[in-house]
């Protein structure tokens, strides 16, 4: 008579070969996902810089774009900038984005706290700088 099923031994042999190809395939997919999470924030970020652009077009007015408390890592604020001196109290928000701080966005010097656009839609100060997502937390 012949016993359908696994012996003791062939199913801890399983066991391991599944241990053993989950920590090969762990890093990779851990690189996957943080890989992810900075395509996914570099496309937010252009889509807010996009926002405010068309913002200023639209209200014909200066529109500013600027880090939340001066990191871009913990994202950004679209304000509609009345005196065109950067974000104050008399400024109206128009649309917030909060990170959690990861990944880590910096920008050089022409950029690292906000970039403003006048009513033709045209950077103001002519600035033209680069904001970088780092995946690690290398600047």
């Amino acid at each position: 008579m012949k016993h359908a099923g696994f012996t003791l031994i062939e199913l801890l042999i399983v066991v391991a070969l599944v241990a053993i190809l989950a920590n090969v395939a762990t890093p990779s997919f851990k690189q996957l996902i943080d890989s992810n999470r900075g395509l996914v924030a570099a496309q937010e970020l252009a889509s807010g810089i996009r926002s405010a652009r068309v913002a200023a077009i639209t209200r014909n007015q200066i529109v500013t774009i600027h880090a939340i408390e001066e990191d871009w890592s913990n994202g950004w604020r679209i304000i509609l900038d009345l005196d065109g001196k950067g974000p104050d109290e008399k400024d109206t928000l128009l649309v917030e984005r909060a990170n959690g701080g990861t990944p880590r966005v910096v920008g050089n010097r022409k950029v690292t706290e906000r970039l403003s656009f006048n009513g033709l839609g045209n950077l103001r100060n002519r600035t033209n700088g680069t904001l970088h997502v780092c995946l690690d937390d290398q600047p």
